[in-house]
């Protein structure tokens, strides 16, 4: 049976995983040569949630 713990360990590697892709999307879209062709979503902000989440999900695991 699957613990909560590993649910949460497992939450926050998702979490890092997100947060590393927008942070390579950000980077992307730093670098784009069309200046008007601008994107919809503000890959700063996901990478700062999922960097939240990962943190919040590997305390939570570490202290159960």
């Amino acid at each position: 049976m699957i613990e909560w713990q590993d649910l949460l360990f497992a939450l926050a590697g998702a979490a890092i995983a997100v947060a590393i892709a927008a942070g390579w999307r950000d980077a992307r879209r730093r670098r784009r040569d069309d200046v008007d062709a601008v994107g919809w979503v503000d890959w700063t902000t996901v990478q700062v949630l999922a960097v939240f989440v990962a943190a919040g999900a590997a305390l939570l695991a570490w202290k159960g």
